[in-house]
């Protein structure tokens, strides 16, 4: 998996945290019943497909305006993520941004803004955007990529204190790195990306702790 990008184990977060059943929708009052079958349809391939098909079902139901509040903000999360695995990295910053004007609250938005700025080499960015995530913390809805299966808040969290914690790395901030990635791997020890940036950080230490996190983060993937 590519050091820069870590899609929730697809691409780095690429969709990561898309999935919202229509049916939440529904009872929650946020898909409007006039006409709602096709907005809901199109939803419904945005959260859960990949590619062009899901940035243009994702289009047509942002376009739909039978959406609003978290439920509008998740497409276009949902579209960003999707357009960053494309490398469309501008726009896809733009969809975040729609996604957190709507949403001021949604972490998910803020850390898919860090693992760009990550990318970008944009450090500091990255932290403030992280920061945030980590201050709000990932909500209930957080999936894997183009699944129902929840990810769970340890889960989501660690990912923004591995991101966070990598980009402190990048910047020589050890002090300020290992707190991040010590915490990230203790909310999920199966974090490759936490256990190659923490061994990174060993090894450009001279500590011989490196090796240990380095091979573990080989075997899952790293």
């Amino acid at each position: 998996m590519n050091m820069r990008f870590r899609a929730y184990h697809a691409c780095l977060v690429a969709a990561n945290l898309k999935f919202l059943s229509i049916g939440t929708l529904v009872a929650a009052g946020l898909l409007l019943p006039a006409g709602s079958a096709a907005a809901a349809d199109d939803a419904k391939t945005c959260t859960k497909d990949s590619g062009e098909v899901a940035i243009d079902a994702c289009s047509r139901a942002i376009g739909s305006k039978h959406f609003s509040g978290h439920a509008l903000a998740r497409l276009y999360l949902s579209r960003g993520a999707e357009r960053r695995v494309k490398s469309d990295y501008d726009t896809a910053l733009t969809d975040f941004a729609e996604a957190i004007k709507i949403d001021k609250k949604y972490a998910d938005a803020y850390f898919n803004r860090c693992s760009i700025y990550n990318f970008k080499k944009a450090y500091d960015s990255a932290i403030t955007e992280c920061s945030q995530a980590i201050k709000l913390g990932p909500g209930a809805d957080a999936t894997v990529a183009g699944d129902s299966e929840r990810l769970g808040k340890d889960i989501a969290l660690s990912d923004y204190y591995s991101e966070r914690g990598f980009a402190y790395f990048s910047k020589d901030d050890y002090l300020h790195a290992m707190p991040d990635l010590d915490n990230a791997i203790r909310l999920n020890p199966h974090n490759g990306r936490a256990l190659k940036t923490r061994g990174l950080a060993y090894e450009a230490k001279g500590d011989s702790r490196a090796q240990a996190d380095l091979a573990s983060a080989k075997l899952l993937g790293e």
